[in-house]
């Protein structure tokens, strides 16, 4: 039991010294593109009627230099398209209602996503082309 305590304290000391070392310029990043993908996922929920949750998974962010060239939330935002895209039929609609209550975006060398137990999992690489569309596939093939 005090090992499961113990590992619990170290892994929410390491989440906090990752948070604590954020600078005030990747603070404001993060918040800018949360604010953007909010956006989004509004406008997601008025065209399918659901009330679906979206947010990024930072522990791996974008590289500053990655910043300045490409969009994370427009990226994320490419999911929320496709879902949108899919909620354009009524089945699709009530597929999403009924099977997506959250998405999260992740960054990493590969475009993944993979929907489990309602959530979406959406690993954004910024070398990928024509993500509405990959992901509009995966949910016409999974929903």
């Amino acid at each position: 039991m005090n090992i499961h305590v113990g590992l619990a304290l170290v892994g929410l000391s390491i989440l906090s010294s990752i948070a604590f070392a954020q600078s005030l310029k990747d603070k404001e990043y993060f918040a800018d593109q949360e604010k953007y993908l909010a956006g989004e996922v509004a406008t997601t929920n008025e065209r399918c009627g659901n009330s679906l949750t979206a947010k990024f998974d930072w522990l791996k962010p974008p590289a500053p230099e990655e910043r300045k060239i490409y969009s994370a939330y427009g990226y994320c935002g490419a999911a929320l398209e496709a879902m949108r895209r899919v909620c354009d039929s009524q089945a699709g609609k009530e597929a999403v209602k009924q099977k997506i209550k959250s998405l999260t975006c992740s960054f990493g060398p590969q475009r993944t996503v993979v929907l489990k137990d309602g959530s979406i999992d959406y690993e954004v690489n910024f070398n990928s082309s024509n993500d509405a569309d990959y992901v509009f596939e995966y949910l016409q093939n999974n929903l």
